[in-house]
This record gives C-alpha cells, structure tokens and sequence, in this order.
C-alpha cells in the first residue's frame, strides 16, 4: 500500500503540474465532446470575450464559429474522432460574447475521455497577422500600380548587364519578353541592338564610380533620342548590386526645338527681306513667340511631372539631402527618408507612427504657422520657416496628395535646415556694420586727437607760464584733465571698431568695462540712469578677443537703456542698471559671471525664447535690426560661454554671461 500511495501521489502531482501548464499557457486550450466544451484555460476565456471560462464551458464549440465554416468544421471534428484522421490546421473567425469576430487558427487533435473519444483544440488569434498581410499586399499592389503606371522606361540591372525587373513602358518600348531568372536578358542588347556595352556608356562608369549619371543621345535601335539617368542599387549592406535605368523619350522634345530653331530662322529672313511689312510682321513674330513659350511651357510642366512621379522610387528619394517626410491628416509619420531618418537618429524609438511635430520641435502640439495643416486646408503648396528649442532654423515646404475626388489624403513635407544661412546673413550685417564703425571711428580719431593735443599743449604752455609767474594754475590742470579724457575717449571708440584678427588673449574684465563705460558714461547719465557697477580691480582674466566682448557688453547696455527709458522716461529712482561680476565654479571650471540687471520693461514669457533668433527685435520700427543679441549670442557660444537671459515682463530683465577664466587671487 506505501508503495502504490506514492504512485498515486506522484501521478497527482504531475496531473496538478500539467493543469498548471495548460493553465498559465498563453494559448487558448481547450477540450470538446459531442460538440460541447468541457474545458477551456484563462486564455481560452479572454479569447472568447468571457470573464471567466464557466462562462463558456457547457456551450457548443461550432456555435462560436461563423456560420460559413461550421459545416466544415464539424465534418473535421467527426472525421477526426470516428477516423482518425488527422486535422489539418483551420483559419476561421471566431463569434466573441460581445459579437466581434476574431480570425483565429484553430487546430485539434484526439484523446480519451471517461474511456470515451473527445477532442482538445487550440485556437491562435490571427487577427494582427491577417491585417498585416492585407496591408503587405495592398502596399504591394500600389507600389506595382505606381510602377508600371510611369511612362518613363524603368529597368533594373544586376552588376552583370542582365535586365532583373522592368515596368511596362520598358517591356513594350524595348520589346522584353518575359524576365524569369532562368533567362540571360542583357540592357545593351534591347537597348543599343549590340552584342556587348558601347564604348564610352556612362552606366558601365557608373558601376565603377558608384556615382549616378545622366546623359542624352540618339538611339538608332530604337530610333529615339533618349535621355537616361543611371543609378547604382545597393543592398542593406550598401554594397553595390546593380544600376537603375530611368529613360525618357525625347524625339518629340528635339523635333520641336529644331522646329523653333527653323522658325525663328524664318522669322529673321523675312524680316530682312519684307522692312515694308515690318509692322504685320513683328505682330506675327510676338504671336508665334507666345506659342512656341507657350509649347515649351507645356514640356517643362510636362518635364516636371514625370521627374516627380520617377521620385516614388525609394532609391530616388534617399538621395535627396534634405528632410522628406509622408505625413498623414493628423501629422503621423507615414514614410521618411534617410536625411530624416539621421536628423531623428537621436531617438530611440521608430519614427513612422509618431507624430512629426513630437520628434522635430520636441512639442506636444503642432508647430505655429505649420505649413502642413494649412496645405490639408489650402489644397495648395505651403511654405514656412519653424525654429525648434534647439536654436535650429527649418524652411519648411508642404506638398498635398490628393486622391480622385480632389481631397488632400496625404502632404509631402521638404525641410532643410537653414540654420546656418541665417547666421551667415546675420555675420555679414554684423561685419559690414563693424566695418563702417572702424570707418567712422578712424575719421572721428582723426579729426578729434589733433585739436585736443593742442589744447592740452596750450593748456601745459599756461601752467608754464602760471609756474614762472607763481599763479594758480588749477584751470589748466582741469583743461588738461578734461583732454585727456577726450583722448581716452577717442583711443577706447577706435580700439572697440578696429578689426583685428590675432589670437584670444587674457584681459582683466575691468579694462574692458573701463573702455565699455568711457563710451556709454556719457548718454547714461543723460538718460538719468542709475549706474551701479562691482567690477572689482585685478578681479580676473578671461581669454577673450576684447573688441567682440566690448561689442556685446554695448550691446546689452543699450537694450537696458532703451527699456529703462521707455519705462521711466524721466528720471526715477528706479531708473537704475547694475553691472556685477563674481567667481563661480561650473562642472569643476572656473568661470566668470557678469550679470547686467535693469528694472525696465521686461521682456514677455512668451518671446523671452526668441529674443537671440536673427532679425527678431521687440524694438519699434527702424530702432532695431534684431540681430544685437543674436551676434551677442553668438561671440559668447564662440568664447566657451553662455549667455541666459531672466525676465518678467513689466518689472525687470537680468541677463546673466558665464565666460571661462583663469583665476587670479589677490590679497
């Protein structure tokens, strides 16, 4: 009895391991006699929609079925239990609780239950594999359609000549038979009539150069001027596998232009010969002109149509440097190509599927001005230019794809990054106004340094004269002070706009604020600004060229000045700029910190951001060009530095600049 006790536990205990199995499978299981289900596990249950497998349990199988397959599935299940046969694999839809139908595999085999047959079944939910080969199929079918709907003659080569694939403008221009891989179909043959390449093809180039060519000529085997442009296919290891062939007919195209040719040859004898119907005849000349523009017109729309339709081909469009992008109503990535593919290589997920203005502006809602929703509601080309958190500047051009019924179902949208052209148009205002203010500041030291050392000369001859005579020679002394103030002046508005172009080279800060404030001094206390400046002596030195540094500093005192004046316009006790500077220690490097802080008007939450784009200026007409804090941006970014701007609109701006800095203690 122990003996037969521990048997009987073990095969219970493999029992409660194999429910256990069947159980936690993910699969639906179940089992069936008389067509009535005797078990089913929790996956079985959430398949049929039931909260529970009791819900399921008792109730016929083939009532679950769709109506068109229950016949046959009960002559298999009869098949299979009174036969033997075996059951061969099923694609059926299932009828859920909630009515909804799943594609489902369904497949069973016999066993033995109460010493009776029955049935255990399995069903696989098909349903996203179903979809996905209708969709695989459909994508399959367009992409044919489109393929052989091109008039253009399209072939494929391998690296070998041998025509691999062509559309069927191709087949009956050239007279293909059928393209079987059991068959040598070489190009040169149904292209040229000849028994080897041509000397001198561009395409046999093409396979060396790995380039793409295009090239026009006269065909007698085909008796045609043909244009073709010759691509070399690559595999996903971006190995060379073959060309691509994209010819067009071009007879007609010659024809007219030799036509237009004659004509105007014409044209110009008869006017040589008839000057008495000079008049009727011009009048004649401007008509035929009107319709020969008018011809050419057509071909070049023509002409445009069908480059753009040979743009469908993958190959084609990853060629194009600039970001392409297929986007659905509601701005879902639909295709793209690789120029996008890497400008979103810095995400992790796949871009198709997503939205565009998610990866492009990091944004959770499309941009302002987005060309691509004004051209779903327009019908037309849109075009706009977007600038993204990360100080990137896009030319953005939306292109609708409507369907029959003239609806826009899809927009192609063309952006290329136009960041730095920007830049370049805000550096070259920048350097033409640098170079009129050197200019300007060599007339002015030129036209001021002579006089004022003749009034310091004068003034030291009277303090001569005072020292002989024993009189007090204070007036003299300011005379020569206040000239050496011009002059200081002068030499600090000269060093600032002369252009120079030697290394970075260490200058303690308050040199430079000392030349910054002998230029601005002046207007600010006319303005009756408040000046409060801690730029200590001997503080630090920063690695700077001092003339770009001065520039900006000018730069954001005049900002403060203009927001202090337009919120104060006479004097305030408020009306105050504070220039500070401190030590800080960023990322373990030593920096120095200048903080510019004015209680003007501020700058609003909204364009806070957009303050340092070129061109943008919150100043009135004709006071700004916008680019004073862009340029600033910019000579700090070039130092290593930052530059931040706080501010709360109505009640003040900081604007903070970090520089890297060799520190220099003092006592």
């Amino acid at each position: 009895m122990p003996y037969k006790s521990k048997i009987n536990g073990y095969l219970q205990q493999k029992n409660d391991q194999y429910r256990q199995f069947i159980e936690l499978s993910p699969i639906a299981i179940g089992a069936m006699a008389h067509e009535n289900i005797l078990f089913l596990n929790s996956a079985g249950a959430n398949l049929f929609g039931a909260v529970n497998p009791e819900q399921i349990i008792g109730r016929p199988f083939i009532d679950f079925l769709h109506p068109d397959h229950q016949d046959i599935v009960r002559k298999q299940f009869h098949s299979l239990i009174n036969e033997g046969s075996e059951f061969q694999p099923l694609e059926t839809k299932l009828l859920r609780l909630d009515k909804t139908e799943l594609d489902v595999e369904l497949m069973a085999t016999q066993f033995i239950n109460d010493k009776k047959p029955a049935v255990q079944f399995t069903l696989y939910n098909i349903t996203k594999r179903k979809k996905l080969e209708s969709e695989l199929f459909q994508s399959k079918h367009d992409w044919e359609s489109t393929f052989h709907a091109i008039t253009d003659i399209i072939t494929l080569h391998d690296k070998d000549f041998n025509i691999i694939y062509a559309n069927k403008a191709a087949q009956k221009t050239l007279n293909l038979p059928i393209i079987n891989t059991d068959t040598v179909k070489k190009c040169f043959r149904y292209y040229h009539g000849t028994k080897c390449p041509p000397d001198g093809c561009p395409s046999c180039n093409c396979l060396i150069t790995e380039a793409p060519a295009t090239f026009e000529l006269f065909e007698p085997h085909l008796k045609m001027h043909i244009e073709i442009r010759s691509m070399p296919r690559f595999d996903r290891e971006n190995k060379l596998i073959g060309l691509i062939h994209i010819a067009r007919d071009i007879t007609e195209r010659q024809r007219v232009e030799e036509e237009l040719k004659k004509a105007k040859s014409e044209l110009e004898r008869r006017v040589e010969e008839r000057t008495s119907e000079l008049k009727k005849i011009n009048e004649l000349l401007k008509e035929e002109i009107v319709e020969r523009k008018i011809a050419v017109e057509a071909l070049q729309k023509s002409d445009f149509k069908y480059r753009n339709l040979s743009q469908e081909f993958n190959t084609l469009l990853n060629c194009i440097p600039d970001n392409l992008l297929l986007l659905s109503s509601d701005l879902k990535i639909i295709w793209y190509n690789k120029a996008a593919s890497s400008a979103f290589g810095k995400h992790e997920s796949e871009p198709a599927g997503q939205y565009c203005y998610s990866l492009c502006c990091n944004s959770i809602s499309p941009c302002n001005n987005c060309p691509t929703l004004k051209s779903f509601i327009s019908g037309i080309e849109e075009t706009s230019e977007i600038s993204t958190p990360e100080g990137k500047i896009w030319d953005i051009r939306a292109f609708p794809i409507k369907d029959d019924y003239g609806k826009v179902k899809n927009v192609i949208e063309l952006a290329r990054d136009v960041t730095e052209k920007v830049n370049l148009q805000a550096g070259a205002m920048r350097s033409r106004h640098l170079a009129s203010l050197g200019e300007l500041a060599a007339g002015v030291a030129h036209e001021i340094n002579n006089p004022v050392n003749n009034i310091v000369n004068y003034a030291q001859l009277i303090i001569d004269e005072f020292e002989k005579e024993q009189k007090d020679a204070d007036l003299a002394q300011r005379i020569i002070k206040d000239g050496d103030r011009i002059a200081t002046i002068v030499r600090s508005l000269l060093s600032f706009a002369r252009i120079r172009k030697e290394e970075k080279n260490y200058i303690y800060l308050h040199e430079i604020f000392s030349d910054t404030l002998s230029l601005t001094s002046a207007q600010i206390r006319k303005d009756g600004i408040h000046l409060k400046v801690n730029i200590p002596s001997s503080f630090c030195k920063v690695p700077v060229h001092p003339q770009q540094i001065q520039q900006v500093f000018l730069n954001i005192i005049s900002n403060a000045r203009y927001a202090l004046n337009q919120k104060y316009p006479g004097t305030h006790e408020n009306k105050i700029l504070e220039i500070t500077c401190e030590k800080v220690v960023i990322n373990n490097y030593p920096f120095a910190r200048i903080a510019f802080h004015d209680r003007g008007t501020g700058i609003s939450s909204n364009i806070v951001d957009k303050v340092i784009n070129p061109f943008f200026s919150t100043k009135a007409n004709r006071m700004g060009t916008g680019l004073g804090l862009s340029i600033s941006h910019g000579i700090i970014t070039e130092h290593g530095g930052k530059l931040i701007i706080n501010s709360i609109e109505g009640e003040y701006t900081k604007i903070i600049i970090d520089l890297p800095t060799s520190i220099m203690e003092t006592e």
